[in-house]
């Protein structure tokens, strides 16, 4: 907690310092932003390969089925369209484990230009994870993202999250998400 709460303080100093810097040189290129994001977590599907389930004929054969939904937003920085560093907060709904968690955490994004005014995006998060609803049982929170990100600050993004939450049987809860966020200066 005292890391997560150190990171913020110095993002939120460094906030300030670069924008006293781009009052006086008009010439840098520095914004602030707010960005949401939805996702949706999958997991491989058990039943695939069944004929039957619990004595009805299987109609899903996709290999992978949604499992539960992730909200977050964060408010940040970026220098050039390139780099950006945030603080986020959200919340996740994990079915298969039964867990409800909420993440704080700091995110780095790296953001270059591939062309007709598309970016390939890399995200990179760190922070603390909170189970709701089961006593104090928290425990670190990672998460990379790749994405694309269109001249629209509208992102199509896949990630890999990790909580460090025994739940059950579970020594950490993982996963992977495909989502979209939306960028707004």
């Amino acid at each position: 907690m005292k890391k997560t709460l150190l990171i913020a303080l110095v993002f939120f100093i460094n906030s300030y310092v670069f924008c006293q810097e781009n009052e006086d040189n008009s010439s840098k290129i520095s914004h602030f932003f707010t960005q949401f994001d939805v996702s949706i977590p999958f997991k491989g599907n058990p039943n695939r390969n069944e004929t039957y389930v619990n004595g009805q004929e299987n109609t899903n054969k996709n290999w992978f089925v949604p499992d539960g939904i992730n909200a977050k937003i964060g408010y940040g920085i970026q220098e050039n369209r390139w780099i950006g560093l945030s603080l986020h907060i959200g919340i996740d709904w994990k079915a298969t484990e039964k867990l409800v968690a909420v993440p704080v955490f700091a995110n780095l994004r790296l953001s270059t230009s591939v062309g007709n005014n598309l970016r390939l995006t890399s995200q990179v998060g760190y922070g603390k994870g909170f189970a709701i609803g089961r006593g104090n049982l928290s425990g670190a929170y990672k998460k990379i993202s790749l994405g694309i990100e269109t001249e629209d600050d509208l992102i199509i993004f896949a990630e890999l999250s990790n909580y460090d939450i025994v739940v059950k049987k579970f020594e950490s809860v993982s996963s992977f998400s495909i989502g979209i966020a939306l960028r707004t200066f």
